[in-house]
């Protein structure tokens, strides 16, 4: 059996340490292996710096917290963070790329200097864990809102499969258009059998997406009648208690997706998909 590989990128905080921590909690005694990288941007460092030795006073710090540990899964190297962390993602065939949230007005260190986890996961075609909740990571409860796309369709299958275990709950969020001026013109009756009809069909085809998944996973359909938004799924999460939120980004999408990763204060798993 092929080993998951999760990459991990560390600034040397305490705050990464820590999310290190429980990444090896997570992995212990199942099929994963972790590889970590450390990126140095700065341009001055990168002409004085000798890199061996760089690599190896990290490796010893990291040996030092964690002495499981295999320095042939460290890398320190210079250049961009985002090609950087694509690339070694892709070359080792990573399952799973598993980040720190930072954004440009508030990174969690000196590591996403001018650098952006929206930025970071654009540049991916891998699954990237945000870690946002300070709780062990968990991937038993997955909660994943769906616009019923075709992306949307191919990153729940994917999900499943990255997480055979996990119960999966798919929440869909629908609103039925209502113009209040109609009323004026007495048209109440007209306007309560076209919403209707169009709840029906929505929900019909809320129905085929669902039941057209190829999920082996145990599995809930969640229907609500309400915007789509942050603030709705964030308030609904709170009865629905997942792990995880499992959110795809592309096109309008992408707009909530990012938006949710911000605010949210339970883990996300996302994805762009193409």
């Amino acid at each position: 059996m092929r080993k998951n590989k999760i990459l991990f990128a560390t600034d040397f905080s305490q705050k990464s340490f820590k999310i290190i921590e429980n990444i090896l909690k997570y992995i212990q005694n199942k099929e994963n292996e972790l590889y970590i990288i450390h990126v140095i941007k700065n341009q001055l460092l990168e002409e004085k710096l000798d890199k061996e030795l760089t690599k190896k006073k990290g490796f010893k710090i990291l040996k030092k917290y964690f002495p499981t540990l295999i320095e042939e899964n460290f890398f320190c190297i210079n250049g961009n963070i985002e090609d950087q962390i694509a690339y070694h993602t892709d070359k080792l065939m990573v399952s799973l790329v598993i980040l720190g949230y930072s954004k440009k007005d508030d990174f969690i260190s000196r590591f996403f200097e001018s650098s952006n986890t929206k930025d970071i996961v654009r540049n991916l075609n891998t699954p990237s864990l945000i870690i946002k909740s300070k709780k062990s990571i968990s991937f038993d409860n997955i909660l994943i809102p769906t616009d019923l796309s075709l992306e949307s369709k191919n990153y729940i299958n994917e999900v499943s499969k990255l997480f055979p275990d996990a119960k999966i709950k798919i929440y869909y969020a629908y609103s039925i258009p209502y113009e209040k001026k109609l009323n004026f013109y007495s048209f109440e009756e007209k306007i309560n059998e076209s919403q209707n009809e169009a709840k029906q069909t929505l929900l019909k085809t809320a129905h085929d997406f669902y039941n057209s998944l190829e999920i082996k996973n145990k599995s809930k359909f969640i229907l609500k009648e309400s915007e789509l938004s942050v603030e709705n799924l964030i308030k609904d999460s709170k009865n629905i208690e997942p792990d995880l939120i499992a959110v795809h980004t592309t096109g309008f999408f992408s707009f909530f997706a990012f938006y949710l990763v911000e605010h949210s204060k339970i883990n996300i798993l996302i994805k762009k998909m193409n």
